[in-house]
This record gives C-alpha cells, structure tokens and sequence, in this order.
C-alpha cells in the first residue's frame, strides 16, 4: 500500500482535532504562557474588554472563562507552574529511571548468545536509554508516542532508535494496532510555500515524498531533489520513491501512553491514540497557576509604600515634576496639630501602607490542589515531595506510592507490547543493513523492566537480618529479596561468595585441629 494521497488541509481530517488537542497539552507541558494565553482567548493579543466567546456557553464559554482566558485589564503577572513538566518527567523516570534489560531464551533464536549480545549492543547503550526517556516524557504529555527505526552508516555502525510525537504523524490502524504510518516535519519555508517532508512507514518498504504547500495545506508533491534538504532521499529511493528495508516487520512501533482514549473513543482513526496524563487536568492546572500568582501578587503587593500629602513634595521645576526624598531630616514648617504629621483637616501629611501576606492560606490552596492533580493524573504525591519522609516507615512510604506503581505497571504493559515486536524488527534490520550474522531470531525478545524498590536499605537489611537469626530465610532468598532486579546468574554467583565467605571447614578447634582433621563428632557439632 503506497503512500496515501494527500490533499487540501494539513493535517487531514479528523488528525486536526488530535493535533489541536496536541498543541494545548505541548503549551501545559512547555509551560509557554503565550500560548497558554493564546490557546485560552482566542487571540494572542489580549483587550480589556470581554470577549463574546466567555458570554457563550459549551466548551467554548468555558475554555474562555478559565484564568488563562480571560482579558489582562492591567499589567498583572500571571505565574506558571511547571506542574505539567514534573508530571511527564516523573513518569519517564518510574518508567527509564533505571532501564529495562532484553533478553532472549533458548529457543527464540539459532544462536542465543549472539543475538543477546548483538541485542544489548543495540538497546542498552547510552543512546537507546536516553532515547526511551525522552519518548517516555513525550508520551506522558501527548498521550504517545512513535519510536522509528533509523540507519546511516556514516553517523553509527548500527540501526538507531528515535521517538517522534504524535503531532509530526499521520498513523494507520488495523484493529488497534498500527499498520503504517507517516511521518511528517516542515525542511523548509521560504516565499514559495511551506516545504514538508513525508516519510511513510509500511511492512518492508519506506517511502519518501515532499510536498510544497503553505501553512494550512499540504499543496502539491515535488520531486525529492527540489531542495538541499531531501536531496539525500533522491539518491537511495527506487523508480517508486521507495527504499526496501529487506525486513518484513513495521520499522515504526506506537506506545500508547493509556488507554482508552476518553476523548476519541467513538473516531475510530484517533481512538487507538490512548490519552495524556494532562487530560481532564486542564482547569486544575489553571486554578494551580492562578492560586500561585495570587501568591505572588501578595508579595508585590505587600511591599512598604509611603502615601506623602503634596506639601511634604519638593517642586523640581515647571513640568518637571515634584518628589519626596525619605532621607530628608528637616522641612519647612507645614500646618500640623500638637500631636504631629496632620493637615488642618485632620489628614496625616505621610501614611504608610502595607498589605499582609497570606503565605498559610495560599500554601494549602495550592497544596490541595496540586495533590489533587497528581491523583487525578494516577501519580502518588509521595513522588514529588520527601519532605516528611524522614518521619515515616519504609512500609508507609511504599504504601504511598501505590498509586504510582499502579500507573507504572499499565505503562509498562503498553511499552512491552509495542517495543518487543520492534526489537526484532530492529535485529533484523541490523543483519541485512550492516551484514552481520543471521541469528535466526524467531520470537520477540523480552523486555523485563526491573522492579521498583520503595523500601529503605537499612530497614531491608534489618528485616534479613532478623529472618535469617530465625533461621526463617535461605541466603538465596535474602539475596533476591536485597536484590530483586539481579539476573539468576548474579544470584547464584553471590550466594556462592557468600557461602564461601562463611565456611567454617577451614577454622581450627580448641585442639589446634582444622575442620577437615577434627572428629566427626567435633565437626558436625561445629
């Protein structure tokens, strides 16, 4: 199937709705205030006068009447907080704080042991590590995200792995799976048009085509060699602007961030997208945003300010104005009372202002609400705040973060079975590409994510420690318990150094004997 016949609006119907979606969430987790404003009001430049949109009702009425929305009468600071960005990167790292290992069984392929390491040399490097993160973060805000296969012997000796957002895809479903899917970016723009660059994804073969269009319109298909940027795309692609990958698995994979998708359950080309951690969570941020500058304005406002009746006020001259300097120790006699500082209609001549600020009400204002955002985005506050974790027992903080390994496990779920089948591929591609040996690899490899230990060290140590003086724990089993992220070849290898650590064969008996020349008696007893 080639790529499809692009025409008129981009992005095609119904992808608009998702992309205009994708542009409010990319402003919450950016936290640009602009766009945020813009998004909110309708236009980027704000009048002091109500719009119509916020006397209307529906979502357009309430979208408006939202803090962000509404028209800036005076030069007010308007805070954001980056409550959005903690979200997405606190669920990268549940998810890649420590990275996920792939493994291979007998069986999965001909030469196991080949494939693993040629396997852990493509997905446990640096690169491959940094580039989940990264998608992960993504997936969190968006709802998603796209990770493309991707090869240049010039640049890496390897098939490489890249994240791209669902906003630069135009996907393809088959019973909720991705079929192909192609992804688009602007190359260039100049007074011709907008230039983009298509690259379509299908079972064996990738397509490349550039279009010249303009900021709404995808306009009409130009040859690949039009431009500097695409030229290198002109000399690998066959007669039909395709380039055959030799392998019959998709080299594009899409991990859902949750599913189902609330908003598209009943499109059926968006409802496979999955939902954003910020879905639903838009007015809570904003009240979030709103409650900080409040807090802030508090400060401003709270600032010592000096009200001076006009005859404390030094004239400096014809239209230059008069000023009241607070370091002057001595003025003119100026009309005042027995008691000091008043005019003959009783005003005091200097008073002085001071606002207090209400730190104790803003602080739990924005306390509850930014718990209840974490809940209603299915994270635990335990995560983002340790202040008072020193009071609490290893089981207790466990028990507060069940929320988040909740949340984790269903992620964890999507990314194995969108990443393994692409892990193959991956392999595949690496052999016909690069030329290295076929390893006859004929099931997906396993991604084992390591599990998340929430108890502390020293409580962990102690509980060992007093199973073992029980004689209620083997050693094998307080090593997994120590370390349950350890492989059973890393088990069995510090068992084995510990047993040997602890033998007592070699210790001498109170008659000079070594535990191999003591009696038998002796030696049992010991």
């Amino acid at each position: 199937m080639p790529l499809p016949e692009y025409r008129g609006e981009w992005p095609p119907k119904p992808h608009d709705v998702a992309y205009d979606d994708f542009a409010t969430y990319s402003a919450w987790w950016s936290g640009d205030t602009a766009a945020l404003q813009s998004i909110y009001s309708g236009s980027r430049y704000q009048l002091p006068t109500p719009r119509s949109s916020q006397l209307r009702g529906g979502i357009v009425g309430m979208l408006s009447r939202l803090w962000w929305g509404r028209p800036v009468f005076q030069d007010t600071k308007r805070l954001h907080v980056p409550a959005p960005a903690d979200i997405a990167t606190t669920s990268a790292d549940l998810l890649f704080g420590q990275p996920p290992t792939w493994l291979l069984t007998e069986g999965d392929a001909r030469d196991v042991d080949g494939a693993q390491q040629r396997l852990n040399e493509l997905l446990d490097d640096a690169d491959s590590v940094a580039a989940f993160l990264e998608a992960a973060e993504i997936q969190a805000a968006l709802g998603g995200v796209f990770l493309r296969l991707w090869w240049d012997k010039e640049a890496a000796d390897k098939v490489m792995l890249s994240p791209v957002s669902p906003d630069c895809a135009i996907p393809q479903w088959r019973y909720g799976r991705l079929s192909a899917v192609t992804f688009w970016t602007i190359v260039a723009e100049d007074k011709q048009g907008v230039w983009r660059h298509l690259e379509h994804h299908e079972p064996s073969f990738i397509e490349h085509a550039l279009y010249l269009g303009d900021e709404g319109s995808i306009g009409r298909r130009m040859p690949l060699d039009s431009l500097d940027a695409t030229a290198w795309a002109a000399e690998l692609v066959d007669e039909n602007s395709s380039v055959e990958t030799g392998v019959d698995g998709l080299t594009a994979a899409y991990v859902p961030n949750v599913r189902p998708a609330r908003k598209w359950r009943n499109v059926p080309q968006l409802s496979a997208l999955g939902r954003s951690d910020f879905e639903g969570v838009e007015p809570l941020f904003d009240s979030l945003d709103e409650a900080w500058s409040s807090w802030m304005r508090d400060l401003d406002l709270a600032k010592a300010r000096l009200f001076v009746a006009q005859e404390l006020l030094e004239d400096q001259g014809p239209g230059k104005g008069a000023s009241f300097d607070p370091e002057q120790a001595i003025f003119t006699p100026v009309p005042s009372d027995s008691m000091g500082m008043t005019d003959e209609h009783g005003a005091r001549l200097v008073q002085p202002q001071q606002f207090a600020i209400r730190v104790e009400e803003h602080a739990k204002t924005c306390e509850k609400l930014l718990k209840q955002i974490l809940r209603a985005c299915g994270y635990s506050a335990a995560d983002f705040d340790d202040s008072d974790a020193v009071t609490m027992t290893a089981t207790e903080v466990s028990a507060r973060k069940d929320k988040s390994n909740q949340t984790r496990n269903r992620k964890v779920l999507y990314w194995q079975a969108s990443a393994q089948p692409l892990a193959r591929t991956m392999l595949e591609l690496d052999h016909v590409v690069f030329g290295g040996p076929d390893f006859g690899v004929t099931a997906d490899p396993e991604m084992d994510f390591p599990i998340r230990v929430d108890q502390d060290p020293v409580a962990l140590s102690t509980a060992i420690a007093n199973l073992r003086a029980a004689q209620a724990l083997s050693v094998e089993t307080a090593v997994r318990m120590y370390h349950p992220n350890w492989s059973n070849p890393e088990v069995d290898e510090e068992v084995a150094r510990i047993l040997d650590e602890n033998r007592i064969d070699d210790i001498p008996d109170e008659f000079g004997n070594s535990g191999s020349d003591a009696p038998v008696g002796l030696k049992d007893a010991a």
